[in-house]
């Protein structure tokens, strides 16, 4: 229904009930009231025209966009008043609302956005602990140990973040990046694969076994590792014997 004609519409309801009133108010006159009283008594037979109204508006369609759309009207005409007020009002909703987003981003970022991997609500971490240490890193030996004894986990994977290490190519000065040391199967146990290259195996796990490691696809990017055809063209410079990419 047009704006027009709603107004109409409403023209034409405000029309019948005041005929109807006026009705009403000349029985009560012919019933012998007083013409002064006639129109109180014949709002009290007849009824309040504006709760009528109000009723009539409820049966008809739109009635809540109506609703909606004069509440809006008012509320713009009571702002355009007071527009210092306005404007302060509307930068403190600004504000609220800004900072209820930045506050739910962090919430969800921190508590609530699962994680990246495959049945992450299974996932724990697990810890010694002592009266000293109440959550210290495990051990190998007794990482093995829980690996072979475990019966409530489907697998047991290590991990350590480890000091920085330095990227180079031979040519360029070297990169400092972060990195993590882990078992051969902890990919395997968050349920995720390289995107490039392979993951590691268990003979990648062994004391002999020449060092492996995977980057990040950031990493990689920057270093332009991923579009290498040889990854013996990287090497990272540590201590131990220095691993190959993956």
């Amino acid at each position: 229904m047009k704006w027009w004609q709603i107004r109409k519409r409403d023209a034409d309801l405000e029309r019948e009930l005041q005929s109807d009133l006026q009705l009403e108010e000349e029985e009560q006159r012919e019933h012998g009231i007083a013409p002064e009283d006639a129109r109180y008594a014949a709002l009290r037979a007849f009824g309040n025209p504006s709760v009528i109204s109000e009723q009539t508006r409820e049966v008809w369609s739109w009635d809540r966009l109506e609703t909606l759309l004069r509440d809006l009207r008012i509320s713009i005409r009571t702002l355009a008043r007071q527009p210092g007020f306005s404007a302060v009002a509307m930068l403190v909703i600004a504000v609220g609302i800004g900072a209820t987003i930045s506050l739910f981003t962090v919430v969800w970022s921190v508590l609530l956005k699962p994680l990246p991997f495959d049945r992450p609500e299974q996932l724990v971490r697990l810890y010694e602990s002592s009266e000293l240490f109440p959550a210290n890193a495990t051990a190998p030996g007794i990482y093995a140990e829980w690996k072979r004894q475990s019966k409530s986990f489907s697998n047991l994977a290590l991990y350590k973040e480890w000091p920085q290490y330095n990227l180079s190519d031979g040519g360029t000065l070297p990169e400092q990046v972060r990195a993590t040391i882990c078992s051969w199967d902890l990919l395997a146990t968050l349920g995720v694969q390289p995107l490039i290259g392979r993951s590691f195996t268990a003979e990648d796990d062994q004391p002999s076994a020449n060092g492996t490691a995977i980057l990040s696809w950031a990493l990689g990017t920057a270093a332009s590792a991923a579009t290498l055809p040889s990854s013996a063209a990287k090497s990272i410079l540590m201590p131990n014997p220095t691993p190959s990419l993956a």
